[in-house]
């Protein structure tokens, strides 16, 4: 069985957007249902069909896009949980022959909450990644399940604590790190966000093993949800630029306050 699913929207471009997909409000609320056994999984996978981040695909029609579904655990799993298993390097090997099969010479990660975890994990991983903008990641993924959904987190872990612990730190695993990692790292976060110090400090881990990103950081009140969907000219502005391979927008959007770190200018 594979774990590469999806859909592919083809524009003849040797450069590709790989879209992770955030957690949708139906597939959050569905999460008791489906651990109680009340929702089938036919119901999930309908949800999983509704992608998100399609109106910039039709912004922006010169490129490819890949829309990633994260069907696992019965909900979803981060793109790399599967009921107390780990998939990342199966769907990280179906995801190289993916881009070789289409011949891709430039390939984008991007995704916001869950999905920009998927983004950062697979730029991490995979050699045909060239760029990853991330949006509110989650670092400590079990440290966020246990705050979401604690009653029904074995849909994850499996009643694996070991297991448990194995997801929390996998950002901070020896194993998913190429040697002389060539990827263009940006992130985007808030001073409000729920994993902002851990994004923080992950950069600092990052930075120590010689690996540099951009970090962009919002100063409003706003929370989670917010930071993505009340942004968006901002977030638009960045892909567009990864996409083409310029700063202007960028540039009209944000502000350089230190060293690789930029903050959004009030829109």
């Amino acid at each position: 069985m594979t774990a590469l699913h999806g859909m592919h929207l083809q524009n003849g471009s040797d450069i590709l957007v790989l879209v992770f997909q955030n957690a949708a409000k139906p597939l959050n609320d569905a999460i008791p249902g489906v651990f109680l056994n009340e929702i089938n999984q036919e119901q999930i996978a309908e949800m999983h069909e509704r992608y998100t981040w399609m109106k910039f695909s039709k912004r922006v029609q010169t490129v490819d896009y890949l829309f990633i579904k994260d069907h696992f655990s019965s909900v979803y799993g981060w793109y790399f949980v599967d009921h107390g298993k780990m998939i990342h390097e199966k769907l990280n090997q179906e995801l190289t022959e993916f881009i070789q099969k289409h011949g891709y010479k430039k390939v984008i990660a991007f995704g916001s909450s869950k999905g920009g975890t998927g983004a950062l994990l697979y730029g991490l991983l995979n050699p045909h990644i060239t760029d990853v903008f991330s949006l509110v990641p989650q670092i400590y993924v079990a440290d966020f399940i246990n705050t979401l959904c604690p009653k029904e987190k074995n849909l994850f872990f499996a009643e694996d604590e070991q297991f448990e612990n194995q997801v929390n730190q996998i950002f901070y695993s020896p194993s998913i790190y190429q040697a002389n990692l060539k990827c263009n790292l940006n992130f985007y976060t808030g001073l409000n966000d729920i994993q902002f110090d851990a994004l923080v400090q992950y950069r600092f881990f990052l930075q120590e093993q010689g690996i540099k990103s951009q970090l962009f950081m919002n100063r409003s009140e706003e929370r989670h949800t917010r930071l993505v969907n009340q942004y968006t000219p901002f977030i638009f502005a960045v892909l567009e630029d990864l996409i083409k391979g310029e700063d202007r927008r960028t540039e009209k959007t944000s502000i350089q306050v230190g060293t690789d770190v930029y903050l959004l200018r009030q829109i």
